[in-house]
C-alpha cells in the first residue's frame, strides 16, 4: 500500500509539474498584459496605501525605472523614488526639473518585464528539469509496485 501512495504522490506531482510548466509558457503573453493592467491600477493607489506606495518605491529605486511607460504616467507629482541620485546620495529635485539628468527614463513595466523573463527562464528550466529526474523514480516504484 505505501509503495502504491508513493507511486501515485509522485505521479500527481510530475502531472502538475509538467503542466505548470506548459501553462506557464503557453500564457505568459496574458500574464504580461495583465501586469501592466495591475501596474497602471496600483499607480492610482500611490500615496493612499502604504504598501502599494512602498512597493512602487522600492522597484523603482531597485530597478532605476519611473511610472508604468514612463514618468509621465505620474502626471505632476513625480515621487521621489524617480529621482536619480545625486553624488552625495542625496536625490535630485526632479519634481521641479523634469528632464533625463534628473528622472529615471524607462519605464518600469519594462524593467520588470525584463527581469521575470530572465528568471522565467531559469525556473522554467529548473523546473522541467527536476520533472524529468522524477521519471525514473516513478518507473521504478511502478515497477516495485507490479512485482507484489
Amino acid at each position: 500500500m505505501r509503495i502504491f501512495l508513493y507511486f501515485l504522490s509522485y505521479f500527481l506531482l510530475f502531472c502538475i509539474l509538467f503542466l505548470g510548466c506548459i501553462l506557464g509558457y503557453a500564457f505568459r503573453g496574458r500574464a504580461i498584459e495583465s501586469l501592466k493592467d495591475a501596474l497602471y491600477d496600483a499607480l492610482v493607489l500611490y500615496g493612499r496605501r502604504r504598501l502599494t506606495t512602498v512597493s512602487w518605491d522600492m522597484t523603482q529605486e531597485d530597478l532605476h525605472c519611473c511610472g508604468v511607460d514612463s514618468f509621465a504616467d505620474w502626471r505632476e507629482k513625480i515621487p521621489d523614488s524617480c529621482c536619480l541620485d545625486d553624488y552625495g546620495g542625496r536625490k535630485r529635485p526632479c519634481q521641479e526639473l523634469q528632464n533625463s539628468l534628473t528622472i529615471f527614463r524607462g519605464g518600469c513595466f519594462e524593467a520588470i518585464t525584463r527581469a521575470l523573463l530572465k528568471n522565467a527562464t531559469v525556473l522554467g528550466g529548473a523546473s522541467l528539469g527536476l520533472a524529468f529526474v522524477m521519471v525514473p523514480a516513478i518507473v521504478l516504484a511502478y515497477y516495485m509496485l507490479a512485482m507484489l
